[in-house]
């Protein structure tokens, strides 16, 4: 997992591949606050690709951590403030529901203990297939926000 922010950080670009370096670049090539939220946008089909959400922020007993096989998630958020909790999935209980080949998704029972990321306007967080994550998460108060999600093939 890496957490960083988009518009101050380089650092994190040299240890990228090419496929994670090229979402970066279409993330800082694009303004992101007038992409319509529910778009899929194909980046560089099949291997990167965007999708844009909007949503109000949740209590964390109504989110379940995730993790994804086929693709890394580049979560940015574009307006609002969120808590995306994470763990290795090495201390992930047992899954809660079969893996959705579909969706690349699999969901799992609360762990012990996890990190909470408190995410703002321009932070991301990469997570890969040994990352659980619960995104949508309220911060202080239920919130509204807006964000891309980057779906990069492993």
């Amino acid at each position: 997992m890496i957490m960083d922010n988009l518009y101050t950080s380089h650092a994190d670009y040299g240890l990228m591949s090419a496929k994670l370096a090229r979402a970066f670049e279409w993330l800082k090539a694009n303004d992101l606050k007038e992409i319509e939220p529910g778009q899929r946008i194909a980046v560089d089909s099949p291997r990167i690709s965007a999708q844009v959400q909007a949503y109000q922020t949740l209590e964390p007993k109504e989110v379940r951590f995730e993790a994804h096989r086929v693709y890394i998630d580049i979560q940015l958020v574009v307006s609002g403030r969120e808590t995306i909790y994470w763990a290795p999935l090495a201390r992930v209980p047992q899954i809660s529901a079969a893996y959705d080949y579909d969706k690349d998704v699999v969901f799992f029972e609360e762990p012990k203990a996890a990190v909470a990321l408190t995410m703002e306007a321009g932070d991301y967080a990469v997570f890969f297939p040994t990352d659980a994550h619960k995104p949508r998460c309220i911060a202080a108060q239920p919130e509204n926000v807006q964000k891309i999600v980057m779906k990069v093939a492993v």
